[in-house]
């Protein structure tokens, strides 16, 4: 890897750590949309992250097996769309009630 493969990594090290509670991060982009998904640590992290980067409400979703929160946003700049997405950890566990007040 030369120098500018090291200088890109550092870049996308140094924005994860300003992230509370975030530990990945996947950027997928074309000429009119960019998708970005932040893995977060904790459903408390879903909530933080949603927060700070102005995301909506964070919901749940739910597979057979499986669930887990999200907070998710896009916005129109031009031709190019943008969504950011915080995913948490999925838990096999019963999700709460949908009406349930967030865990302290």
């Amino acid at each position: 890897m030369n120098a500018r493969g090291f200088e890109l990594v550092d870049e996308l090290r140094t924005i994860l750590t300003t992230l509370p509670g975030a530990r990945a991060l996947n950027v997928d982009v074309s000429e009119l949309w960019a998708l970005v998904a932040i893995i977060a640590e904790s459903d408390e992290a879903v909530r933080t992250l949603g927060t700070t980067l102005g995301l909506g409400a964070p919901a749940i979703r739910k597979t057979k097996a499986r669930w887990w929160r999200y907070a998710t946003a896009a916005r129109q700049r031009g031709a190019l769309r943008v969504e950011v997405t915080v995913l948490g950890p999925r838990q096999p566990n019963p999700p709460p009630p949908d009406d349930a007040p967030p865990a302290p």
